[in-house]
């Protein structure tokens, strides 16, 4: 924090000083001139040095898998019938290993990085803040499927625990925060930098106890129309939103076995001080219609007439145009918000949380080479739907120093 703070003052003092320095190029010339010195400040030499050339541009490939999962328990005896009992709707969300193609570029360990999955929709943004002592991280990242698998058991007639793939015609979407940020008490010897921006190089092994705290926020949606049987079962909630904060410890080291060899691992564990969930929760012609099938049965087959059945006022040859039949679908599958209790908020419990990290990094001259893998894990939780979010990812990349 004091660094930032002191870069901050030095930003408003060089302004002052623009006009009179060479305008803008004078500008950002002082900046760096700033940045390099806060860089090395404070450091042993002996453990910790810094690049000649400042600026990394680096090409990295990702591989990320996220795997969703939610539960929900129906009372099938109040939305259906005396026949049924509770309904245990327990969807998951697991996305094939999605590969990542992108860029990152930084100077002096600020940069930003953004990559794109190759084989189908979503991408990663990312945004790195490092320095001697401290390290920020900022990770976006959007996903949608629309074939979660989902694991039906419970009480109904005529049916047995199985799970099936079940298609959506609108695709459940998932968008994942991520921010986290660290403090590590033995910045003169340990460098977080080395091992994740390699804007500066570690050359002996050093380790240090470190605090730190993590933000995430997650956004799962699939409140469509056309997904008004998944939004029924999932107990009329179609939209959730997930805020946590984590704060904790651990201790991270960084090994060098040889010149230009880096090997670091760390490992903190975390408490929850904040953990809200808000869902929205939906109306639809499907629920209405289990409604009024609950309170007014449709008689059995063998109680037909059948004097009483008209042909269906839905004629195929009214249905042949595309946009037709779009609209009776948009019409009969159509949702909106409950008229009480629309949306609702609730705190949960402190819970632990993990972030581990792993980074391999060697480095030859101006360039470098590097892997390094996270692993997060969050739970949640709202009356009878409860859930938990596993992403992990691995990174593997080649970076140039210019």
């Amino acid at each position: 924090m004091k660094k930032r703070y002191l870069l901050s003052l030095m930003l408003l003092i060089t302004c002052a000083q623009v006009s009179a320095d060479g305008g803008l190029v004078g500008f950002f010339k002082k900046l760096g001139t700033t940045i390099d010195s806060m860089t090395v400040r404070g450091v042993d030499r002996r453990y910790i040095t810094s690049p000649e050339k400042p600026w990394q541009v680096i090409l990295q490939g990702n591989i990320n898998q996220s795997d969703l999962k939610m539960k929900a328990v129906l009372d099938g005896k109040k939305m259906f019938s005396d026949d049924f009992g509770d309904i245990n709707w327990d969807p998951r969300i697991k996305t094939d290993i999605s590969s990542y193609v992108g860029l990152w570029a930084g100077y002096r360990g600020y940069g930003l990085g953004y990559s794109k999955n190759v084989s189908g929709k979503g991408s990663i943004f990312s945004l790195g803040i490092t320095g001697g002592s401290y390290g920020a991280n900022l990770r976006i990242q959007t996903f949608q499927t629309d074939e979660p698998s989902v694991h039906i058991s419970g009480y109904m007639p005529n049916w047995e625990d199985s799970t099936l793939e079940y298609y959506l015609l609108d695709p459940i979407k998932v968008r994942l925060l991520t921010f986290d940020a660290y403090y590590f008490f033995n910045g003169k010897r340990f460098s977080y930098a080395a091992a994740y921006d390699q804007s500066v190089i570690q050359k002996r092994s050093a380790g240090s106890l470190m605090v730190g705290g993590m933000y995430d926020h997650s956004t799962v949606k699939y409140d469509k129309g056309y997904n008004a049987d998944f939004i029924l079962f999932m107990n009329d909630i179609g939209k959730i939103k997930q805020y946590q904060v984590g704060l904790g410890g651990g201790y991270a080291y960084n090994l060098v076995p040889c010149k230009g060899l880096l090997i670091s691992g760390m490992g903190m564990v975390m408490l929850t001080v904040y953990n809200r969930l808000d869902v929205w929760r939906y109306n639809s012609k499907i629920r209405e219609a289990a409604i009024q099938e609950r309170n007014n049965p449709t008689p059995k087959k063998e109680d037909w007439d059948e004097g009483d059945w008209d042909e269906e006022d839905l004629d195929e040859e009214d249905l042949d145009e595309e946009d037709e039949w779009e609209a009776f679908l948009k019409d009969q599958f159509s949702v909106w918000p409950m008229e009480k209790d629309a949306k609702k908020t609730q705190y949960s419990r402190i819970i632990p949380l993990i972030d581990a990290r792993l980074s391999v990094t060697y480095n030859c001259g101006n360039w470098f080479f590097n892997a390094n893998a996270q692993f997060n894990k969050f739970k949640f939780k709202h009356n009878s739907n409860r859930g938990s979010l596993t992403d992990w990812y691995v990174n593997a990349s080649i970076g140039l120093r210019l």
